[in-house]
């Protein structure tokens, strides 16, 4: 797969440039031999097969698995200090980054369009010290832990695998990792296929803002019943799964159809009515509603099961180096900023209910002033036609029209005045319920701003430093890989789909005997118990010698497998 190589050249490269940076610094890994780099990093890569998890379970091992390719066994100190100088050369993420450009050719070669599956695993850190926290599933409960993105291709051959801090998510980081992948890949992404924590609004949104197709399923919550949707066409049967029917869909709701940009697919048994699962996403328009169904169901298989497989036999789950920084906790952050928004949220309502107060009672005052200044003239008009009534009264004349204008002018004077009343009444009480918001919302801002005021975001917590991790990381991933293709090129037919943690009991850990010529290596194995696997081992040693792999210095290897006297 080109693996030697790649590791070698990203090693040189880090070397040199930490060299270039700390010309006055000494380290030994940058002045190794290409050999004993390769011996320390292979008792580091092969550490699972040997049954040990971390280099200080180097102490008291007393096996030759290790011995026996160089003639001695490193102990722990020695590979500790290692780890440490190649944390200090950072090679994680580019050795990572290098290994998927890697793998990605080894398995699937070319430059077409290549669709990955993602999903976070997330391994805890079992400390009492504050640290950043988030929910880890296998446990059930909010703990400290690492995030750790894996990345696996068709077949589930893994492309490769990202720490993160615990509380990052899949919508802070998956549109640019795709685009920087696809650029490092040299080859485009077709779609990626993950699960419901990848399913929300957010990171459609990108998703349609970037033009990158994604297929993810909605979390079985929440009204899901047909009546929920539309359907558009007709149902399919699935595809590879007749008892299943699939079709596409929008939300029944026009305005909730119309917020959503992802593509919905519902699928439901034969027979029934309600949809079991809806699939979202920007799903390439060439995927029918059929085939939606069988395309997410593959990441069960490639990589939800590869990445039990890394757990189970690469020690998926193990910590290394417990190095920190007191940093600020994030989460108490982004609570305190919720919160923040609650309390300003709070405040613009209650500035809009004293605006509303302000003008009503300008409103009011200027009711007031406008009724006083027609009252008066009112006032005028009626003392001026009543003195006109009285004279004309005196002088003997008519005084029906007189008295018709006066009885207007009065009857319009009691309209002025209920009228002013009505509207002194509706503004009144428009006043007193903007009052009676008012002091709710005063009330309801004291208690956010307490509850605000109560989360502490001065006292700082740890924060691993992630690169050993990284760097162990990617020898996890390496070390599957080479199980992947080992299956796939050497061993008996029978034996192809044996994970990590079964192999390494069954073969990797076989006992036998190794005598070193001038001209090649023999391996003799000790034969097995049970007549169909000492056939499968048979096969799987005629594979591997017609291969003539050589050792790294040139001699040619053979295995052999001995038989039962």
């Amino acid at each position: 797969m080109g693996i030697p190589e790649t590791v070698e050249n990203c090693l040189e490269m880090a070397r040199q440039e930490y060299q270039a940076e700390n010309p006055k610094a000494s380290l030994r890994v940058v002045v190794s031999e290409p050999e004993t780099l390769w011996h320390k990093l292979d008792h580091l890569l092969y550490l699972p097969i040997l049954n040990l998890t971390r280099p200080r379970d180097l102490y008291y091992d007393q096996g030759d698995g290790l011995q026996v390719l160089y003639g001695f066994t490193y102990k722990y100190l020695t590979l500790e200090h290692f780890l440490g100088e190649l944390t200090r050369l950072a090679i994680g993420q580019p050795l990572a980054e290098q290994l998927a450009q890697c793998y990605s050719q080894a398995w699937y070669p070319g430059d077409t369009a290549l669709f990955i599956f993602s999903d976070w695993h997330i391994k805890p850190h079992w400390t009492k010290s504050f640290a950043h926290s988030g929910h880890v599933t296998m446990w059930e409960r909010v703990m400290p832990g690492t995030k750790q993105l894996i990345l696996n291709g068709p077949g589930g051959h893994l492309l490769g695998g990202w720490n993160y801090a615990v509380d990052t998510h899949l919508t802070h980081l998956l549109v640019d990792l795709e685009a920087d992948l696809a650029t490092l890949l040299e080859r485009p992404i077709a779609y990626n296929v993950f699960d419901s924590e990848g399913s929300g609004l957010p990171i459609a949104q990108r998703y349609a803002q970037a033009r990158r197709d994604y297929i993810s399923v909605l979390p079985r919550q929440g009204d899901q019943s047909l009546a929920a949707f539309r359907v558009q066409g007709a149902w399919q049967p699935v595809a590879g799964d007749p008892d299943h029917e699939a079709v596409d869909a929008c939300w029944a709701d026009a305005q909730k159809a119309a917020e959503d940009p992802r593509r919905l697919v519902l699928m439901r048994p034969v027979g029934h009515t309600d949809p079991t699962r809806v699939y979202a996403g920007r799903i390439p328009a060439y995927l029918s509603a059929a085939e939606v169904p069988a395309t997410h169901r593959q990441r069960w298989q490639y990589q939800e099961r590869r990445i039990r497989e890394m757990v189970n036999g690469a020690n998926l789950n193990a910590n290394f180096g417990y190095t920190y920084d007191l940093v600020p906790n994030r989460t108490r952050q982004r609570r305190w900023e919720e919160a923040q928004t609650k309390v300003e949220v709070t405040q613009g309502k209650l500035a809009e209910r004293e605006e509303a107060i302000a003008n009503l009672w300008a409103q009011l005052q200027h009711l007031k002033q406008a009724y006083s200044e027609e009252q008066a003239a009112q006032q005028v008009a009626i003392e001026t036609q009543r003195e006109e009534l009285a004279e004309r009264q005196q002088a003997g004349k008519r005084t029906r029209r007189c008295e018709q204008r006066l009885a207007r002018q009065e009857r319009q004077l009691t309209e002025l005045t209920a009228r002013f009343q009505r509207r002194r009444r509706r503004l009144l009480e428009r006043l007193c319920w903007h009052r009676a918001q008012r002091t709710q919302l005063r009330g309801q801002l004291a208690e956010r701003e307490a509850a605000r005021e109560a989360i502490d975001t001065e006292t700082l917590c740890r924060e691993r430093h992630l690169e050993k991790d990284q760097i162990m990381l990617d020898l996890q991933v390496l070390l599957t890989g080479l199980h992947d293709w080992a299956c796939q090129h050497y061993f008996a037919p029978e034996w192809q789909r044996l994970e990590l943690d079964t192999a390494t009991r069954l073969i990797y850990r076989k006992p036998g005997r190794v005598t070193w010529y001038e001209d090649r290596i023999e391996v003799m194995l000790d034969p097995y118990r049970y007549a169909d696997q000492q056939r499968a081992m048979e096969a799987t040693c005629q594979r591997f010698n017609q291969a003539n792999l050589r050792w790294r210095d040139g001699r040619l290897l053979r295995i052999h497998l001995a038989r039962e006297p």
